[in-house]
């Protein structure tokens, strides 16, 4: 990787960055904190696209190990989890989330109607 690919691979990590905050609405700490945040919410391949982001942008600032990177793939991997930031929705995972808290709340009332019936029915009041 040359000094251009270099640049190309701080200019992914900036475009990740942006994305992590404004798709999956992580504000905290630096790039590496949020990829790590990140990295529970991605698919298992994209998971390995993030490590290999993260190897780059170790390698970018140093000369030597710049050169070992390889180009395409990075970029490859970088487009990968564009694209998938890109088409994540965020409604969507807010509407599963409040459905996902009212179905515990509806098995929790089921269960606990359910063994008031049964004690009543045991102690003979039904």
């Amino acid at each position: 990787m040359s000094m251009d690919g270099a640049q190309e691979t701080k200019a992914a990590v900036g475009r990740l960055d942006r994305l992590f905050e404004s798709r999956l609405k992580l504000t905290r700490g630096d790039f590496d904190a949020r990829a790590a945040k990140a990295r529970r919410r991605l698919p298992h391949k994209l998971r390995k696209d993030l490590t290999r982001i993260l190897e780059a942008r170790r390698f970018a600032d140093h000369p030597k190990l710049a050169r070992t990177l390889d180009a395409p793939s990075i970029r490859a991997a970088a487009g990968r989890l564009e694209r998938h930031l890109n088409a994540v929705d965020l409604a969507d995972q807010r509407k599963g989330r409040i459905l996902g808290v009212l179905a515990s709340i509806m098995a929790g009332i089921i269960v606990v109607v359910a063994l008031v019936v049964i004690v009543l029915r045991w102690r003979g009041f039904i």
